[in-house]
């Protein structure tokens, strides 16, 4: 009973950290506080820290997707090799993953041909075409990627989310340079709300307790990416290391969560 406490306080207080850091990380981001010096230049101009910008296949896009193709591999074959035992909820984490990780690197994809910055408002009157589409792709994205963060979900909840997040680039008139911000303010804040709903009996697992402390460096690598792009993060790829730190994230959740499934069982069967 206290070993349940202990793993569900833990992993409520690291969700609810997560929901409270990505609201204000997002607030002073949209509005530039305490005051626009304090972010880089070239982040204020394209919302991303983008590197080889005149480029189709090197540019921060095109090596975001390369980074999260071989992160995916990874993933997956830790998904494959997880024991039997492993809670659904930690199985459903990885599998979640792999989705989340390739569909992550197959929106930057899209991205590398298209020019940094577009417009992902719904934009009929303008280019009723090109909105259909970015909104499809944007779509399928946010479904990806909702398959990592909101683990156990229905296609009906990761779908009605997605198409929620998707509307919110239009209902909230999110400019383009702002498309980073938002999407990455969505995706924790929908993944730290339903993590905090769970049923109690996912809860009680080693992964719920970890799960949210993996998230917080990706928020740190985005704090990175609007204050320091050209100073640290430009000459070594830009934004692919906001998206390497999510893959990493993963990998490391499974292998400290395995480590500490067996540490339990292994309690238990002493005990017994």
């Amino acid at each position: 009973m206290a070993a349940y406490m202990d793993a569900t306080a833990v992993g409520n207080i690291g969700h609810i950290a997560l929901l409270v850091l990505t609201t204000m990380v997002t607030t002073c981001m949209l509005f530039q506080w305490p005051d626009s010096s304090w972010f880089d230049t070239q982040w204020l101009a394209h919302g991303f820290c983008v590197s080889n910008s005149d480029t189709v296949w090197y540019n921060s896009h095109a090596l975001s997707f390369y980074v999260d193709v071989v992160l995916t591999l990874f993933i997956f074959f830790l998904y494959k090799t997880q024991p039997k035992s492993v809670p659904p909820l930690q199985a459903a984490i990885m599998l979640g993953g792999v989705m989340s990780t390739l569909g992550h690197g197959c929106g930057h994809l899209y991205l590398a041909m298209n020019p940094t910055g577009m417009d992902l408002r719904f934009r009929p009157k303008e280019d009723l075409g090109a909105s259909i589409a970015s909104t499809l792709v944007t779509v399928m994205v946010f479904v990806c990627i909702f398959q990592g963060t909101m683990p156990l979900s229905s296609r009906q909840r990761l779908t009605g989310t997605a198409l929620i997040a998707t509307a919110g680039f239009t209902l909230l008139d999110i400019k383009p340079k702002f498309n980073f911000v938002y999407a990455q303010a969505v995706i924790y804040i929908f993944n730290a709300i339903h993590m905090l709903t769970l049923e109690d009996s996912h809860k009680a697992t080693q992964v719920y307790r970890l799960h949210a402390y993996f998230q917080l460096p990706v928020l740190v690598v985005g704090v990175l990416e609007s204050t320091a792009c050209q100073s640290l993060l430009e000459p070594i790829g830009g934004h692919a290391n906001f998206d390497a730190s999510i893959g990493i994230g993963f990998i490391l959740l499974e292998l400290f969560a395995r480590h500490l499934e067996q540490e339990q069982h292994e309690v238990k069967a002493k005990s017994d």
